[in-house]
């Protein structure tokens, strides 16, 4: 096998890796579509059981971290599938080499934060598995259970930033040609 043709071998691997990660990032979307809807039935029970004089829980507290869980695994879709919001003042007015150069530093910036916040939430839950930490409410929850769906939206987003820096690396495309050849379909599609 000749370098060009295992080179060839290892670029069609990444694209079926990337194409099985973007199926998990696209039932990520999915699941925070679900977690948006789960955080507005909270919010409605907790408003409706606070008129009425009833006990709401920790629906509050929980509301928190399904709203956490769904903004973690929703980031992951939309930065995959080139929804999100970008301020491109810099990169619009650059062209070939200089533009990919800009955009490769700007998502190196983005893997290390949120490699960092994906590192720091995992911590963070198992310490509170660790010292079995329980919420300040009267239901008295074990504050792990919710932090590790937490940690792992974070981790998941983590994932399609590190995995967009790779794509943008290997395959020499910036982030907007990116989206003309990685993934067509709109959020409207899932």
């Amino acid at each position: 096998m000749t370098g060009r043709q295992a080179f060839s071998l290892e670029i069609d691997m990444f694209t079926m890796i990337s194409q099985a990660l973007d199926r998990v990032y696209k039932a990520g979307a999915v699941a925070a579509g679900t977690l948006l809807v789960a955080l507005c039935c909270l919010v409605l029970y907790s408003t409706f059981a606070r008129s009425f004089g009833l006990y709401a829980g920790g629906a509050t507290d929980i509301a928190g971290y399904v709203m956490a869980t769904g903004t973690f695994t929703a980031l992951a879709y939309t930065l995959r599938a080139k929804r999100h919001i970008r301020i491109s003042l810099i990169a619009n007015k650059l062209t070939g080499a200089g533009r990919h150069v800009v955009e490769v530093l700007c998502l190196i910036i983005l893997a290390v934060i949120t490699c960092f916040v994906a590192w720091y939430m995992t911590q963070m839950t198992m310490l509170s598995h660790e010292f079995q930490d329980r919420s300040q409410g009267a239901d008295g929850m074990l504050l792990w259970i919710p932090q590790a769906f937490v940690s792992a939206g974070s981790c998941l987003f983590a994932l399609a930033a590190v995995h967009s820096l790779f794509q943008s690396l290997i395959e020499g495309h910036t982030q907007s040609e990116l989206s003309e050849t990685s993934s067509d379909e709109s959020p409207q599609e899932i």
